[in-house]
């Protein structure tokens, strides 16, 4: 998959994911595996995209930055998430600063993608293709802290990773 197609496609899963962020929805382990598939996808892009040139060790290591950006955000975002029980189930919605999060997450990724560009221009196909990996760690690292915070919630079910299926 080209660089500018899995940019369109990040952005569409992107546009969805912060949606869906945003309206009341319940609340279960499966948010970290929708994180993790979208993480490995997100990967296999990469690494499709590394393997059509070599990429400078500057421009990996603004790619990692973007991934440690995007998953320093995620643990913000859970924060910002409202949390209820009702019925034994466990609901969440987040407001603006989930949203103006997601904003500064696809600032940041955009930032470093157009510097890549200009100080590691080998690195400009690997970044563009990197959108969904962004948003797996980023939603990873959100859907870890928000589980934790579940937990603690009185009357909430027992939420552990190998429950989910």
């Amino acid at each position: 998959m080209n660089g500018t197609l899995s940019a369109v496609l990040g952005i569409a899963v992107l546009v969805w994911v912060v949606y869906n962020q945003l309206r009341v929805r319940e609340f279960t382990p499966r948010r970290v595996r929708v994180a993790a598939v979208l993480g490995v996808i997100g990967l296999v892009q990469v690494a499709s995209a590394a393997a059509d040139a070599p990429v400078s060790t500057l421009g990996w290591t603004l790619l990692v930055t973007g991934l440690v950006v995007g998953g320093l955000l995620g643990l913000l975002r859970a924060r910002t998430m409202k949390l209820w029980v009702a019925d034994g189930t466990v609901f969440t919605q987040g407001h603006w600063g989930t949203a103006a999060l997601w904003i500064v997450g696809i600032a940041a990724h955009v930032g470093l993608d157009l510097l890549a560009r200009l100080v590691a221009p080998s690195a400009a196909t690997v970044n563009a293709a990197s959108i969904l990996l962004f948003v797996g760690v980023s939603l990873g690292a959100q859907g870890l802290v928000t589980m934790s915070r579940a937990r603690s919630l009185p009357g909430a079910p027992a939420m552990t990773l190998e429950r989910v299926r």
